[in-house]
């Protein structure tokens, strides 16, 4: 299982907070998954995304925040700069939250 950078802090400016706002979410609850701070650990995959002619890599992490709720996030790790940048995230749907539990084995 991939982890995330831990080593890495995250890159939030008004454009993504008002995203993910939008979804019922905050950068705190964003960051609890992405640091695994929840009662169910995260799982990580890693995704190829092409623009234009370079490969930029993201992650689509799905766990956790403190309070138990279960999120799914992804995110543009930026190592070269020391930093990650959340693209999106949103509550899991009923079907994602039974394979999430069904993979951690919950």
């Amino acid at each position: 299982m991939i982890k995330p950078d831990k080593d890495l802090v995250p890159d939030w400016d008004e454009d993504n907070i008002n995203h993910i706002a939008g979804h019922g979410l905050s950068p705190e609850q964003v960051e609890e998954v992405y640091y695994s701070e929840g009662p169910f650990p995260t799982l990580v995959v890693k995704q190829k995304k092409k623009r234009g002619k370079s490969t930029e890599y993201r992650y689509r992490l799905w766990g956790t925040d403190a309070s138990g709720t279960c999120i799914e996030l992804i995110v543009a790790p930026y190592p070269q700069y020391g930093v990650w940048r959340c693209v999106t995230a949103f509550p899991m749907s009923n079907t994602t939250q039974k394979v999430y539990f069904k993979r951690i084995k919950k």
